[in-house]
């Protein structure tokens, strides 16, 4: 009973997602890639029909990687990095 794992009422509340308007303001090639990675990304969770759920993914997977960048001059080109990094994890 003591190692039980707690019950999901007592586990904190998830954050709600952020605006989708976010993507809006990304250059088109951050956005074909970060496009890529949630196809490729809900194709390994094996998801038949990736496209109902393609920009929810990308908006989740832009939060997730977009918190380990600083904000500044050349961020977007990061992001871009870390975008690539990424989807060369789901290829291995």
């Amino acid at each position: 009973m003591l190692a039980a794992p707690r019950r999901k009422r007592d586990r904190a509340t998830k954050e709600e997602p952020s605006d989708p308007q976010v993507l809006a303001a990304l250059e088109s090639p951050t956005l074909a890639l970060l496009r890529r990675l949630a196809v490729r990304s809900l194709e390994s969770l094996g998801v038949r029909e990736p496209d109902k759920f393609v920009e929810a993914e990308m908006l989740t997977k832009f939060n997730s990687l977009a918190a380990g960048i600083p904000s500044g001059e050349g961020s977007e080109a990061k992001l871009r990095e870390a975008i690539t990094a990424a989807l060369e994890q789901l290829d291995e």
